[in-house]
Parts: C-alpha cells; sequence; structure tokens
C-alpha cells in the first residue's frame, strides 16, 4: 500500500493483567483486520501470547503511533474465516447489553430503522434485532438486547472474542428522514437502542431534534448521554420517579402538543403499549406518527408470515414492508394479542438455558 507500514493496536483479553489496554505493534501482515487474533510478544520477558486487534494503521514510519524503534512485532495472525465475532461488549444495565459484531459487509449497507437476524449457534433460534449502530469504517455493527428468553441468554454468555454462527442484514426499510425539519423521537425501555440511531441521524441532517425517553426506574436508564448529544431537548420519565420526571412518556408529549409545538412527525419505538398510547396522544393534534414494529419473526424475507399486521385495513409483513408504519392505521389490539402467543414455550425454554448457563458457571 504504496509502502506504507502495517500497524494494529492489540489487546489480550485473555491476561487478566493487561486485559482492556491495547498495544501497538508492527505487522507484516498486511491482511490483519480487527478482530483478527494474532501471537505477539508482551512484557519484559516478551512471552509470546494471542490478543485480538482492535485498531489498524497504515502509515509511513516516521507516523508510527510509537517510536518505530521500541515497537515489537507480530509473529503470526490466526486466519479461522471466523466471520461475527464480538469485537465489544458492555453491559447498559442489569438486564440489557451492547455488543459491536465484525460484519464488514452489514456494516457497508446499514441504515438507521434497518434490523438483522442472527443465531448464536448452529442449533439456536433465528432472532432480529435492530440496527443500533454502526461503523463502516471498523467494519462493525452495533446490537442492544435485553435479556428476556432464552437465546438472549445465551447471546449474552458469549464474550468478546467469541462469534455468532449468523448474522444476516440489514434487514427492512430504512427510516425516512429526507426533508424533516423538526422531529419528535419518543423512546421506551430497551426501544431507545433502536430510537438512538434515527436521533442520530436527523441530528446530523441539521433537523431539529425533541427525544423522550422513559424507563420504569432510574436502574434501567440507558443511552442518556448518546441522546443529550443528539437531542436539542431531551426529557427523562421513569414510572416510578426515581429519575428525570414521574410518569409516562405520552404526558411530556402531550404538554408539549398543547403548548403549540409543531412537529413534522412523530417517530415513537418502544413496546406495543406505549406506542399505542403515544399514537392516541398525537391524533387530535394531526401530526404524522410512526411506529416501529418488531413482531415475531422468523426468515426476514417475508415468506413465513410470522411477523403479518394489520395496517390501513390490510395484511403488512413487518420484515419486508417495516418495521416503520403509519400509527394511525396499525391495529395495536391485534398486534399486542399476537405478540404472546408464544409467551409460555419462551417461559420453559428461559429455565432451561438458565440452568444450563447455571451449569457451566458451577
Amino acid at each position: 500500500m504504496n509502502n506504507l507500514t502495517c500497524f494494529v493496536a492489540v489487546e489480550f483479553v485473555d491476561d487478566p493483567n493487561v486485559v482492556g489496554y491495547t498495544y501497538w505493534y508492527l505487522c507484516p501482515f498486511a491482511d490483519a483486520e480487527i478482530g483478527d487474533r494474532v501471537c505477539a510478544p508482551l512484557g519484559r520477558h516478551n512471552r509470546e501470547q494471542v490478543g485480538v486487534v482492535r485498531k489498524v494503521r497504515f502509515a509511513h514510519d516516521s507516523n508510527a503511533p510509537f517510536p518505530i524503534e521500541l515497537i515489537k512485532r507480530v509473529r503470526k495472525v490466526i486466519k479461522e474465516n471466523r466471520m461475527y465475532r464480538i469485537i465489544d461488549k458492555r453491559a447498559l444495565n442489569s438486564t440489557v447489553t451492547s455488543m459491536d459484531i465484525y460484519t464488514p459487509a452489514v456494516a457497508k449497507k446499514a441504515q438507521a430503522g434497518q434490523f438483522i437476524i442472527l443465531r448464536v449457534n448452529e442449533n439456536g433460534e433465528r432472532i432480529p434485532l435492530t440496527v443500533a449502530g454502526y461503523d463502516r469504517e471498523k467494519g462493525t455493527v452495533r446490537i442492544i438486547f435485553q435479556i428476556v428468553g432464552a437465546t438472549t441468554a445465551l447471546l449474552n454468555a458469549l464474550e468478546v472474542g467469541d462469534c455468532l454462527k449468523d448474522f444476516v442484514g440489514p434487514l427492512g426499510c430504512a427510516t425516512k428522514t429526507d426533508g424533516l425539519k423538526k422531529v419528535c423521537i419518543v423512546g421506551g425501555g430497551v426501544g431507545c437502542a433502536i430510537a438512538l440511531p434515527v436521533a442520530q441521524k436527523l441530528h446530523k441532517l441539521g433537523c431539529e431534534v425533541h427525544s423522550i425517553i422513559g424507563f420504569r426506574n432510574k436502574d434501567l436508564v440507558i443511552l442518556e448521554d448518546e441522546f443529550r448529544e443528539c437531542s436539542d431537548r431531551l426529557t427523562v420519565m421513569t414510572d416510578d420517579g426515581s429519575y428525570g420526571g414521574k410518569g409516562l412518556v405520552t404526558q411530556p408529549l402531550s404538554l408539549a402538543l398543547e403548548n403549540g409545538e409543531k412537529y413534522d412527525e412523530i417517530i415513537t419505538i418502544g413496546p406495543l403499549v406505549m406506542m399505542k398510547f403515544v399514537v392516541a396522544t398525537a391524533r387530535p393534534y394531526g401530526v404524522k406518527t410512526t411506529v416501529s414494529m418488531n413482531p415475531i419473526m422468523i426468515d426476514g424475507t417475508g415468506m413465513c408470515g410470522g411477523c403479518r399486521l394489520t395496517v390501513g385495513g390490510k395484511v403488512k409483513f413487518a420484515c419486508v414492508d417495516g418495521p416503520d408504519f403509519d400509527g394511525y392505521e396499525v391495529d395495536f389490539d391485534e398486534a399486542i394479542a399476537r405478540s404472546g402467543a408464544y409467551a409460555e414455550f419462551e417461559q420453559r425454554e428461559r429455565e432451561k438455558t438458565c440452568n444450563l448457563l447455571n451449569k457451566k458457571v458451577n
């Protein structure tokens, strides 16, 4: 690459003494990528250890990230053709986890509002998760999920360096943002992870963004700082009043509309009941209200029919026609009834999975 030298920043995730730190190395293998495992000498005694590449930089020796004469060399890149590596993992609260997955092809095309379908292992179920962010340069896609069922428990048991079996996407239609000048984003619970990239995109486009995010209590609040950065006005609500305002997200929305706020659109993402009442709040004012529907999905291509909804009296499929729909036209009562169809099965699988994970820990 024009006589540039490849440098890589390596984290030794399996060494508790240095985990969380990165060390720059000169890499003679120009095909090294973020997420690759490498063998490299570490410490005074140059003991060779296995680490994970976190950054890749091509530069002339004079622009090395560390004095070139002091930089050690990567001995080997371990190429295992392991896609969908977990590059980063962090807990947002006790039940919600964020992961960055190395998947360049998906990262290249992903847009706010779209989703992916993943499998944790060969025999795992397919679960849809909305794209919570992406970095085209690093080739990563961020997913944020709540640990509520068997598969999300298995997913949360994986650590940095582990790989997913499948990661398919981007699927669905991107959220339409063109021409919007003033928008209110209303997010509830883990739905805020879906709303955030939409708010960030609108902010980047110069739109005035008012965000309202709601949670059951203070301990479950997520992504507040991120929303604050991309919002001209941010309101945080908790059901019990332990943080921010006390009450439902519909209360500040109703107050804003009563006070004459003129929004081009309201975009709401969260539990079905919450979205139903956000739509009801907006209806008297005639403000266009878009909802993000995330019903049961299997194949993600519209063939199985599992994600069908009634929208404007017609059958729509969330995976190909959505997930965004006109909130005034969605039959929420039907969607809420269908969302509980597998509740008993999910409870049994959750208990089985928790027992298996506990045995592994013991």
